[in-house]
């Protein structure tokens, strides 16, 4: 029986990071699930295992495998839980 130490979690943290995109955004399939994909200034790409889930007040154009997201302002917010990383896109 241990007596001193640390508690374990039981239920793993979900980590949280938001990105604030001026200019619009790509969405594009790969095998591996999904890459977005942002310039800010610098080309910036983040790989997802879903595909986001988009907010109804951003407007976006679907082209086969590749989702363009017109809206010039929007909110990025990744959620990573259990080794899974999920986007979710919204206005600012």
């Amino acid at each position: 029986m241990k007596i001193f130490g640390r508690k374990k979690d039981k239920e793993p943290k979900a980590e949280e990071a938001t990105y604030e995109i001026f200019g619009g955004l790509t969405i594009k399939r790969d095998p591996s699930g999904y890459e977005i994909m942002w310039r800010s200034p610098n080309v910036t790409t983040i790989k997802v295992h879903s595909m986001p889930v988009i907010s109804q007040e951003v407007q976006f154009k679907q082209e086969g495998d590749v989702t363009h997201i017109l809206t010039t302002e929007c909110k990025l917010k990744l959620v990573t839980k259990e080794g899974k990383m999920e986007a979710y896109i919204s206005k600012i």
